[in-house]
């Protein structure tokens, strides 16, 4: 209920907020943890910070080459991915590498474009040649998806994936949302293009819109909100964490307002 009462007050209230100062981002990845810190990630390179901007850790390999996604949904267990080689860093809240350099390959996922935590510690991956999604747990495949393009008979090139509350969430940019259940099954599709990201809330969907405006999405209602766009009308990217809501402009900078 926290969660929701939070999301009414940002999309319906439209008051009751205090502003931080901006902070100038590095890199082109942002996200956030449930702890409210957040991340800022450069090609090599993550780095942590409270919601005050105040600098925690950093984590970089070189090896590894540039970072594909970061996912600190699980804040003890933060997944980073490096698409070119494959394989996936686990970091701890310190930022400190608990499980080094694991390969995708290990477990027969040869090819893979995108990676998100699941439920139980575990990850789940996408396969764009075989179309299908795979859960993987303790490095053995759980769960996993039919053949989506036959499934659908469309041809999907999904750019961003995560799970919330039992549903994995599957994005392309020109065909919307495909939902999953936590076994691979599909559901449904909702349809809302062109999004390159975005974070699920309670009964609510946050992204940038084509209009580069703050928009939620009530998976009840089917109802769109917009969050101020008198003041917000270049946003790169959105987030949400409890009292707080982090914005991305496209001059990279982070503006962090309080819900009171």
């Amino acid at each position: 209920m926290k969660h929701f009462i939070v999301l009414t007050l940002i999309f319906k209230s439209f008051f009751g907020f205090t502003q931080s100062n901006e902070t100038i981002l590095k890199g082109e990845i942002f996200t956030t943890d449930i702890n409210g810190n957040f991340f800022d990630i450069t090609n090599n390179q993550v780095i942590k910070y409270d919601k005050n901007s105040h600098k925690l850790y950093s984590y970089s390999n070189n090896l590894l080459g540039k970072i594909s996604s970061v996912d600190a949904s699980n804040p003890l267990k933060i997944i980073v991915f490096y698409k070119d080689f494959s394989k996936i860093t686990l970091l701890d809240n310190n930022l400190s590498e608990w499980i080094k350099e694991a390969e995708i390959n290990e477990v027969s996922l040869e090819e893979t474009s995108l990676v998100c935590a699941s439920y139980n510690n575990s990850i789940w991956f996408y396969n764009p040649l075989k179309f299908q999604l795979y859960r993987i747990e303790n490095n053995t495949i759980t769960n996993s998806s039919p053949h989506i393009k036959n499934l659908l008979n469309i041809d999907i090139q999904p750019n961003f994936m995560t799970e919330y509350n039992n549903r994995l969430y599957l994005n392309d940019f020109g065909k919307g949302i495909l939902v999953f259940d936590i076994y691979g099954t599909y559901i449904k599709t909702i349809p809302i293009l062109g999004l390159k990201t975005f974070q699920v809330k309670e009964k609510f969907l946050i992204y940038v819109n084509s209009a580069k405006q703050i928009e939620s999405y009530d998976f009840l209602t089917l109802e769109k909100s917009t969050y101020k766009p008198e003041i917000y009308d270049f946003v790169k990217s959105v987030r949400i964490e409890n009292n707080t809501i982090y914005i991305v402009n496209e001059n990279n900078e982070l503006t962090i307002e309080s819900i009171q």
